[in-house]
């Protein structure tokens, strides 16, 4: 991109202010990124751990489940998942990683004492049943995590634009302005000083 700016040092003053905020800018946008780069890939480590408990364990519930239900009739089996329900509240909380508005979930569960009868089922599934509850915390810490994952992401791609924008674009495009300035203006001096020579050998 080429501007077009009166040459003058009006205009070379105030271009070259603008060099210095904008370079001033491309520095602390750089510092930005390395930071968020360093962030983004501590939370994709702490990430890949939930994920790896989470699984784990959902994996374990899972196989208790199916364990108890072999223990247990088809009725019965009915009667437990219709009888064992809970009712829960979530709550979202925020807080801030470098700038971001990161959501945090927490859940409490209003239990109750199970009202079905213990012998008609199995205690693998009742423990099944215990775990699930208790893996939930893990899961929404899983969610938040990913949640600021994906935003940080976001705001990593946001902030290479404006690096790459004021380093390949911005800056480049003001420097040659500015020595397209300089140059005119050296050009004009010169002129200038010829015909102030000239004028004084013909005033001699």
């Amino acid at each position: 991109m080429k501007r077009k700016v009166n040459p003058n040092r009006m205009m070379l003053l105030r271009l070259r202010r603008r060099l210095e905020l904008a370079m001033r800018g491309h520095k602390l946008l750089k510092n930005k990124q390395e930071k968020l780069m360093q962030n983004f890939f501590a939370l994709i480590d702490e990430t890949t751990r939930l994920r790896r408990g989470v699984e784990k364990e959902f994996l374990r519930i899972g196989l208790d489940y199916a364990r108890g239900r072999s223990f247990s009739s088809p009725q019965a089996l009915s009667d437990v998942l219709e009888l064992s329900d809970c009712k829960g509240e979530l709550d979202i909380h925020t807080h801030f990683e470098m700038g971001i508005k990161i959501p945090d979930f927490e859940i409490n569960f209003t239990r109750e004492a199970p009202v079905y009868k213990y012998t008609l089922s199995s205690p693998i599934l009742d423990s099944a049943f215990e775990r699930l509850y208790n893996s939930f915390p893990s899961l929404l810490r899983l969610a938040s995590r990913e949640n600021a994952l994906f935003k940080m992401s976001e705001e990593l791609e946001k902030t290479r634009r404006r690096v790459n924008a004021l380093e390949y674009v911005l800056i480049p495009d003001l420097e040659s302005t500015i020595k397209g300035i300089e140059r005119k203006l050296s050009e004009n001096e010169r002129a200038t000083q010829t015909r102030l020579m000239k004028i004084k050998d013909m005033v001699q």
